[in-house]
């Protein structure tokens, strides 16, 4: 009988020194959870933030002038659909530098500073092209430090730090290392359209409009937007997602939810790039009253261009925007990076595979969507001129 006694009484020792052992750690994790959460310091935040857009330089015999642009033909020869179509990329693919560079900057240049030749000069580019906000400064800041670091690692041969300012090689321009000492946040961007090639859009969500249609949505509150195909950007700007997209046949019913979900759920350190093509019987970049169909009649639409009127060689130009979407770790905006790719049809000459796809596209674009962008008129003419490269 003393045995179980014995045993039992070690049964209960051991019993309670388990229950005080779980008592002590729930009370612990109690206290941890309790505890004031250390907020970073701006060191841990900034190297935080660095690591999300950190790249490796390019190869040390990197050469701007020789290096080929991409072939942005994201065509298929099917029917088209209307989705997002995007894909991830690596931080080291997004802003890039090829032999277009330096001219596509003057272009960018010459249209934001109401000095190019080939528009009415009377009409004041800058202001439909060049934005910023209240709202939006603390987001232009943000962007121009990520974009002035990116550029100086990933190029160090095109782009050199001393005093306070960055050179760029290629151009022989300054701009200022850091968006700190610079009071408009307006001449950052006009700093950021000599530097990179890519226009940016800054959107952002806006309390103050939460009682609005769409006022849940990201806005348009800055950016800029030389390279606009087809519509003024004037009237984007401080307007939500959905009437950017407005315009587009099928968006409200096809891509708005997921748009907006893509949005709400992007994180920092993603990019995710989407492309469009179209054509166009111009060489311009900047296009607010052309390239898209929906300011025409219904005859002008269905009325073909000759294949005899039009130049193949200098007039009928190939059009693609890379986009590449990033979120900024600090204000949380969402920003669009839009490379524009423009190249005169003829050069598919040397990319028949490419041309034949063109051609099965086009063939079968939705009337709808290729009114909308105005391919119906161009349409029949670059479809014969692919047919004779053939011959």
């Amino acid at each position: 009988m003393k045995d179980v006694l014995s045993i039992l009484q070690e049964h209960l020792v051991l019993l309670v020194a388990a229950f005080a052992l779980m008592i002590y750690l729930l009370r612990q994790i109690w206290l941890r959870d309790k505890a004031p959460i250390k907020a970073k310091t701006g060191a841990e935040t900034s190297a935080t933030e660095k690591k999300l857009f950190a790249v490796d330089p390019v190869s040390e015999d990197f050469k701007w002038d020789e290096t080929e642009p991409l072939k942005s033909y994201p065509f298929k020869d099917k029917e088209y659909k209307l989705t997002m179509g995007i894909r991830t990329i690596d931080v080291s693919e997004w802003l890039l530098i090829e032999n277009t560079y330096a001219d596509r900057i003057k272009e960018k240049v010459k249209i934001t500073t109401n000095t190019h030749p080939g528009y009415d000069q009377n009409k004041d580019l800058e202001k439909s092209t060049v934005f910023t906000s209240p709202e939006g400064e603390a987001s232009v800041r943000e962007f121009y430090d990520i974009v002035v670091t990116y550029m100086c690692d990933k190029y160090p041969m095109c782009f050199v730090k001393a005093d306070g300012q960055v050179e760029n090689l290629i151009t022989g321009e300054f701009i200022p290392e850091s968006s700190a000492g610079v009071e408009n946040p307006k001449d950052l961007l006009k700093y950021l359209i000599r530097t990179i090639e890519e226009d940016f859009i800054i959107l952002l969500k806006d309390p103050t409009k939460k009682s609005e249609p769409y006022g849940d949505e990201y806005y348009f509150k800055a950016g800029v937007f030389a390279f606009a195909a087809g519509f003024d950007p004037i009237e984007k700007f401080d307007q939500p997602l959905t009437m950017i997209h407005g315009p587009i046949p099928g968006y409200e019913s096809k891509l708005k939810l997921s748009m907006n979900r893509f949005f709400d759920r992007l994180k920092p350190g993603e990019f995710v790039s989407r492309s469009n093509f179209s054509v166009q019987t111009h060489n311009k970049f900047y296009v607010d009253d052309g390239n898209k169909g929906y300011h025409l009649t219904e005859e002008e639409l269905n009325k073909p261009i000759p294949f005899e009127d039009l130049d193949f060689e200098k007039q009928v130009h190939y059009r693609s925007e890379r986009q590449v979407l990033i979120k900024l770790p600090k204000t949380k905006a969402t920003v669009f990076t839009i490379r524009t790719y423009l190249h005169p049809m003829s050069e598919f000459k040397g990319d028949m595979e490419a041309a034949l796809r063109l051609r099965g596209s086009l063939d079968k674009f939705p009337d709808e969507l290729a009114r909308y962008k105005n391919i119906t008129q161009p349409r029949p003419a670059v479809m014969r001129y692919i047919d004779e490269l053939q011959l």
